[in-house]
Parts: structure tokens; sequence; C-alpha cells
């Protein structure tokens, strides 16, 4: 009886940690284009992004200088690094995003590298050096368990980085407080059929 309730609550905390988190995806089209604001920081679709510098905001309707043709409205964040983190703070997951060279000089660069750290909860960090070029490009990195990831204002001489599509899932990593009373309660089930079978076996 033990053994097959022990069965029971691996079970259970399988299921629950492979519970998948709602994926969302920032797409910048709810902001007005073009337009630009000054270092700050700004929340779009439940990230909240940060900047020193300045953010700019380009639509297919009002492309303004960017430098290739787009078919979305995309932000570029100009001369800083760019921190992201869950809107209300919490733990969530980065799985993709598109990147390109924002407007101005390249200083006849064809690519350029950004070395993008993601915080994890509970300590340590992960890294990867990403190349850009003109054109937009996905980049996957499927990182979970993080408070906040950073972009690194390009290594060569471009000026703005810029975002579209940005892939994520809020929570993942660490229970959220409706998967911790799901598994409490579940945990409680199994501990009364346990003290119930241990019963049985005193007064066999």
């Amino acid at each position: 009886m033990k053994f097959r309730a022990i069965g029971l609550i691996a079970a259970a905390l399988t299921g629950l940690s492979a519970l998948p988190a709602q994926a969302a995806t920032v797409t910048f089209e709810s902001e007005a284009a073009f337009r630009c604001d000054s270092g700050g920081s700004h929340s779009a679709e439940g990230l909240t992004y940060s900047y020193d510098f300045a953010a700019c905001y380009y639509s297919p309707s009002s492309p303004a200088d960017f430098p290739t043709t787009i078919t979305s409205t995309v932000m570029a964040s100009g001369y800083s690094d760019t921190s992201f983190t869950l809107t209300g703070g919490g733990v969530f997951s980065l799985n993709s995003v598109d990147l390109a060279f924002g407007p101005f000089q390249h200083n006849g660069l064809t690519t350029d590298t950004t070395l993008v750290t993601g915080n994890l909860f509970g300590g340590g960090t992960v890294s990867q050096l990403l190349t850009v070029g003109y054109g937009f490009q996905t980049h996957t990195l499927n990182w979970s368990g993080l408070t906040s990831v950073t972009f690194g204002k390009f290594t060569g001489a471009s000026e703005y980085l810029a975002f579209d599509n940005i892939v994520y899932n809020a929570g993942g990593a660490v229970p959220e407080p409706a998967t911790w009373a799901m598994m409490i309660g579940g945990l409680g089930v199994v501990g009364a059929a346990m003290r119930r079978g241990n019963r049985k076996l005193r007064f066999a």
C-alpha cells in the first residue's frame, strides 16, 4: 500500500511539473508609430522593458528611418542595454525573439552581436551571444526560470537593436500559487489513503 501511495505521489508531481504555462507574444502592435520615448521603462503585452537612452516604434505605415522593410510594428532600443521582466514580477520563460538592426548608422557592418544574459530565480545566470543583421531573424533561446533578461548594446559600432515577436511564458519553473494548492490537495488525498491502508493492516 505504501509503495502504491509513493507511486501516486510521484505521478502527481510529474503531472503538475508538466503543466504548460500559457505562451504569450509581445508584438508591439498596440504602440503608436512613429514615436520615440526617452530612457525609462514601458510595459507591453505582459513584459516590462527598461532602457537608458530611447525606445522607438516603427510600423509599415510609419517606417520613418528604419533601414529595412518591416511588415509589423517593431521596437528599437538605442545605445544601451535593454532589460525585460514580467510585468508585476515573477518568473518567466523566454522562448524566442525576432531581432534586427534598428535605424541610423552601422558603419559598414552587415552583422553585429548582442550578449543576452538571463538572471535565474534562486541565483545564477545563463547567457548567449547572438548575431544580428539587416532584416528580422528569429533567435530561439528556450530559457526558463528567469527573473529578468538583458540584451546588451551592440558590441560593434551599430546603434539600435530592434525587437519583435518576443515569445514568453509566465511562470514555468517555479509553481504558481494555484499549482501549489493543487499539489498540497493531491498529497492530502494520498496521505488519507495511506492512513486508511495502515488501519486495515492493524485490524486484519
